[in-house]
């Protein structure tokens, strides 16, 4: 599903510069250009530019192409046109690619869109306007895909190819390289939303939005035809514009023009999204982009005028560090500036400037920076004369061919600012608590996020051990306002042992404002102290019982449920640190002796917040997920028993979830009718093997955003003991009840041969006798009260046994 995120205030940098944090809106229905196979032959090769294929050369991006039906002679080909654009495109973000191989309409060659467009998310540079997946993922250096293909392209299995990469294919067959070339420029930007339907222009988009190839499309009177204001959406004049043969995609510093395909009679796979088919020079690779692909013509290089459009619309980026100016408190007459320009672009030297305002706008200045080759930042100054309270500004910059850069985007609409004077403010202090140390381990590794307007002086860690306060731990900043450290507790710690702790962050101001989590008082941290080992364990949680170390689950029987059952709190807490995860867990005291081919089983429901489809566990977008864990070492490091999952494993499941999803709340509950039961074999494919003492844990990791009911779990077994064939016969006429019992338990319908006696043994899971009784002459008493009133509640082995060592055995539960 997708992640609902809030709109919230920011700190961006290591800067007080509040600014509001961009809602990503998705959109998915998108068409798909198509490229056309002309019956005309045109012999001719254009070969890629000399840089873009140089052995070892470093790539500016990583495309991940899934071939799909694709034959082998094929992909050859298409991965050289993909390794043309690893050198010519540049992002942080791998931009990945399905290729498939399938029918298409006759003399179509192939077609192609991106999977998604994305509008308003931080990085864009226009507002309300749509961009192609990949683009936006390069532009916000962030994934918002998943594993789901960013470009899907079809090629036409039925077509005459030629799969070689040297240009030179027979003058009666489409050269692969450059139909794939073609296609890609589609996915990377040459998509949009124009359409002509019932006599009217229109974008084809629920939100009757652009994409960010729309906004480049002039007419011949130098009108933007994506302008609502000029033509109304829908309109019969806005088709007009469609069909009218004179349109341009353009740059705004019109130094790049090329005209597009806009043929008299609408066409939904060719028009718009092409170049016109005619005006070429012999040689001009740009002619790659028409509609129509002529058999023995290869073209392997995108053009530059595309190349320079694509630039345009974003794929040459540029970013300004140290924008941002933290409060103060003393007054000054000029304020230095320092701002570092990092971009794709050649930039204009003269262009970068400031400009401020102490009225919100009202007013302002601009002031230019000059580059200083020594610290290869741009420099300069500002004039407040002494002024307090809040200054308003934003920045500037200029590419060498006229692409203007705002910082923030989209400045003025949005901005920067700082206050001049005294602060009175604490710092904004966020942590996820620990709640858990192991004996074994007594360490706390602690991170927390501390920002303040004028800056962060310290952020310690204040604890207590029963009650005595220990000296303060000092968290070292390991990032942008994240600062963490390990907080060593003092070894010999039991279980009756008292830990608390508190973070407190101290701003740099004369008042030392400070601010501490939590609010009040302290988080208290159990201590797990690891029992003996057992061979087995089993709980149905009807009632509850000390075998768990929990933290924020709890052992009772929850509405809609009919019995006790183990579950986190419901709903469960959400995270409140960006990328880091909130932990409930619950922690088996009882370490197991694994067997081999050993057994884990219990019943559960899970229900957590989906993933975005075709993620999976360890994917940014894979957002909460419960996991099973183990520990070979007392709890010292987690090994994973199973693959991180969701409520997306059950379509039952992901239905309640997302069903009721309000806000960022799932309000579906739990039911007992949603129980499934999860089996895994604790040796097979894990990091375990028989012999090993392995604690186990439960553990479901919520990020921040949206929450829900949670995970319940029900009737776990691990390893059962179990007893033979001929025991097993016997069982079935048997019954040891009540189970779970308080005093006693009556043994019903064993039958001893020949006035047999028999021996009654109860042993703990150590293997430690706590009842023994011999019964004589049981063939006359079907039905055996046994009172165990001593014995301490827990896990225990009945065993019942005549002379002639017929035998049942079964495990009972004193509460």
């Amino acid at each position: 599903m997708r992640r609902f995120l809030l709109i919230v205030l920011i700190v961006a940098g290591a800067c007080n510069v509040w600014a509001q944090k961009q809602q990503p809106e998705k959109l998915t229905e998108v068409n798909a250009p198509e490229n056309i196979a002309s019956q005309e032959t045109r012999k001719s090769f254009i070969p890629p530019a000399d840089f873009n294929l140089k052995s070892g050369a470093v790539l500016n991006s990583d495309f991940q192409v899934e071939f799909v039906n694709f034959p082998e002679n094929a992909k050859s080909a298409f991965l050289y046109a993909i390794s043309i654009y690893e050198n010519l495109i540049s992002s942080p973000v791998p931009i990945k690619v399905q290729a498939n191989w399938e029918t298409l309409g006759t003399n179509v060659l192939a077609l192609t869109k991106p999977s998604s467009f994305y509008k308003n998310f931080d990085g864009a540079r226009l507002a309300d306007v749509y961009y192609p997946v990949a683009l936006a993922e390069k532009l916000a250096e962030k994934e918002f895909n998943g594993s789901e293909a960013d470009i899907i392209c079809t090629f036409n299995k039925n077509i005459n190819w030629y799969k070689g990469t040297n240009g030179d294919g027979p003058s009666d067959e489409y050269d692969l390289v450059t139909v794939a070339l073609h296609e890609i420029i589609h996915g990377l930007g040459f998509s949009g939303f124009f359409n002509v339907e019932n006599g009217e222009g229109n974008l084809k988009n629920s939100n009757g939005v652009p994409s960010i190839y729309d906004v480049y499309i002039y007419n011949s009177l130098n009108q933007k035809v994506a302008d609502e204001n000029t033509f109304a959406i829908p309109s019969a004049a806005l088709k007009n514009q469609l069909v009218s043969q004179a349109l341009l995609l353009k740059s705004n510093n019109e130094q790049t023009k090329q005209n597009i395909y806009a043929p008299s009679s609408w066409n939904s796979g060719t028009s718009i999204y092409h170049y016109n088919e005619s005006g070429y020079a012999k040689g001009d690779a740009n002619a790659l982009m028409s509609p129509y692909i002529f058999k023995g013509e290869a073209i392997h290089h995108p053009g530059d005028k595309t190349l320079a459009l694509l630039a345009e619309f974003g794929w040459k980026s540029l970013s300004i560090e140290g924008a941002e100016i933290k409060d103060f408190e003393e007054t000054c007459e000029k304020l230095p500036v320092s701002v570092q320009v990092n971009s794709e672009l050649d930039i204009d030297m003269s262009s970068v400037k400031i400009t401020y305002s102490t009225d919100k706008f009202a007013t302002s200045k601009t002031e230019t920076l000059a580059f200083n080759r020594t610290s290869n930042q741009f420099e300069g100054e500002i004039t407040l004369n002494n002024q307090k309270g809040k200054i308003q500004y934003y920045y500037e910059a200029t590419s060498t061919n006229s692409i203007k850069f705002t910082c923030p985007d989209r400045a003025p609409e949005r901005i920067y600012s700082f206050s001049i004077g005294p602060d009175y403010y604490p710092p904004v202090l966020k942590h996820n608590p620990e709640k858990l140390v192991a004996t074994a381990h007594p360490v706390l590794d602690l991170n927390a996020i501390a920002t303040d307007n004028v800056g962060i002086e310290a952020v310690t860690v204040e604890f207590r051990i029963n009650g005595a306060v220990k000296e303060q731990v000092a968290l070292n900043k390991k990032a942008t306002d994240l600062y963490g450290g390990q907080v060593e507790l003092p070894f010999g710690l039991t279980d009756n042992d008292v830990v608390e702790y508190r973070i407190l962050a101290q701003d740099n101001t004369a008042r030392g404002n400070k601010r501490f989590a939590p609010a009040t008082g302290y988080y208290t941290v159990d201590v797990f102290e690891s029992q003996k080992p057992l061979t087995g364990y089993y709980s149905n949680f009807d009632s509850e019982n000390s075998d768990f170390e929990i933290s924020d689950f709890e052992m009772n029987k929850p509405e809609g449920f009919s019995s006790g059952n183990l579950h986190t709190i419901n709903p469960y807490p959400e995270s409140s640190i960006e990328n880091e995860k909130y932990n409930l867990i619950a922690q088996l005291k009882y370490p197991i002796i694994l067997e081999e081919n050993g057994l884990m089983t219990f019943d559960e429901v899970v229900l957590v917040e989906p993933g975005e489809k075709g993620t999976t566990y360890t994917e940014e977008m894979f957002w909460d997920f419960v996991i099973v864990e183990g520990s070979k070492n007392n709890g010292k490091s987690w090994l994973p028993v199973t693959e991180g999952y969701d409520s997306g494993v059950d379509e039952l499941w992901t239905s309640y979830f997302q069903n009721t999803l309000k806000s960022t709340v799932s309000e579906a509950n739990g039911q007992e009718n949603m129980f499934l039961t999860q089996t895994i074999d604790l040796t097979d494919n894990t990091e375990f093997e028989a012999g090993d003492t392995v604690i186990f844990r439960f553990r479901l990791a919520s990020d921040k955003a949206v929450t829900g009911w949670g995970w319940a779990i029900d009737n776990l077994s691990i390893q059962e003991m179990t007893t033979a064939a001929n025991d097993i016969e016997a069982e079935a006429e048997v019954a040891i009840y009540p189970n779970p019992f308080k005093q006693s338990i009556y043994v019903e319908g064993f039958t001893a041969e020949d006035l047999s006696d028999v021996e009654i043994i109860v042993t703990d899971l150590y293997g430690k006798t706590v009842f023994r009784e011999t019964r004589y002459d049981a063939s006359y008493n079907r039905k055996m009260k046994i009172d165990l009133p001593n014995v301490a509640p827990g896990i225990y082995m009945a065993c019942i046994t005549d002379n002639h060592s017929n035998t049942i055995t079964q495990k009972i539960i004193k509460n």
